[in-house]
């Protein structure tokens, strides 16, 4: 997702007739065509090197103080989407630690309406699956499990930052579903960064 800050990068760069590969030439980067592609990754995601960064700031001669203005901006925003986000209701779930890196997703029952409720169903799953457990009671709320079916913690989401466990696999993040022949993305708001 594009930036005010990138959006504002790459206007500057339309403004002078370039191209991104043009640009990275005159940022005198060494791979002209691999860095022309990192500039506009930049312009569509908001994602870039700080040194690609710094070379491409001054030759678009963006200053500083334009900078931090925009990604205050892009802060601001972010940190809205993220509490809008975090703050819409979901069904709670158990994810189920099957071995390392493995989860997987089962429902709550309906019948069960509150955390205490919940935390205590979740302590006895845990239990007779002899397997650690995270109950997403909210986007904003997880509690955590051990083997034994003992708390171990309860932990409040940050933006940016997942809440429950989940998996990586070529750029998809993941648990799979009760059968585990399906998967579940696992999805939050995530803020552009300088890398």
């Amino acid at each position: 997702m594009s930036t005010h800050l990138s959006r504002h990068f790459e206007s500057k760069r339309l403004a002078l007739g370039l191209k991104p590969s043009e640009l990275a030439r005159l940022a005198c980067c060494q791979n002209i065509l691999k860095n022309g592609n990192r500039i506009r990754q930049f312009e569509l995601s908001g994602n870039v090197g700080l040194e690609l960064f710094a070379k491409v700031a001054a030759v678009l001669e963006v200053d500083s103080a334009t900078i931090e203005q925009l990604v205050d901006l892009d802060r601001r925003e972010f940190f809205e989407k993220w509490l809008a986000w975090v703050n819409e209701p979901i069904q709670p779930y158990l994810v189920i630690r099957l071995i390392a890196a493995i989860y997987r997703n089962c429902a709550v029952p309906p019948e069960i309406t509150t955390m205490p409720d919940a935390e205590q169903w979740a302590s006895m799953v845990a239990r007779q699956e002899n397997k650690r457990c995270c109950l997403v009671w909210s986007r904003r709320i997880s509690s955590w499990f051990d083997e034994e079916g003992g708390l171990t913690g309860r932990t409040e989401a940050v933006p940016g930052e997942p809440n429950v466990p989940w998996t990586r696999i070529g750029g998809k993040t993941f648990t799979f579903g009760a059968d585990l022949r399906s998967t579940v993305q696992v999805d939050w708001p995530k803020q552009p960064v300088a890398e």
